[in-house]
């Protein structure tokens, strides 16, 4: 399956209850209700660019891989838009914890994201 159709899959996902166990490249979450359904489906292709943004930026990164802060700043994304793109692609195994950590600019450690290798 190669990248695009991963991030494609998440727009036929997204009727999965909001507590489903299986993840989605770019879940978006909602309450079920019509409103907030119809919210969902609004945001579809603007969370799927910023998560096909942020998995290419730390795939150019290699093995240095990307701290959400590092993503964020070179996006020009909040917090609030970043992290549930990377959370998403962590969740469907597109990147990992590379197991090593960075300073944040305020001084606190930061986990390197990487890349898994996709087979």
């Amino acid at each position: 399956m190669n990248e695009r159709t991963l991030f494609e899959q998440g727009i036929q996902d997204q009727d999965r209850p909001p507590d489903s166990k299986q993840s989605r490249p770019v879940g978006l979450p909602h309450n079920r209700t019509a409103t907030s359904k119809a919210a969902a489906v609004s945001m579809r292709p603007a969370a799927i660019a910023q998560a096909a943004r942020v998995y290419h930026f730390i795939a150019e990164q290699g093995n240095e891989g990307a701290t959400d802060h590092e993503v964020q700043t070179e996006l020009g994304l909040s917090g609030d838009s970043e992290r549930p793109r990377r959370w998403s692609l962590e969740r469907s195994g597109l990147i990992r914890d590379s197991g090593r950590k960075r300073k944040s600019p305020k001084g606190r450690d930061a986990i390197v994201w990487i890349v898994n290798e996709m087979k």
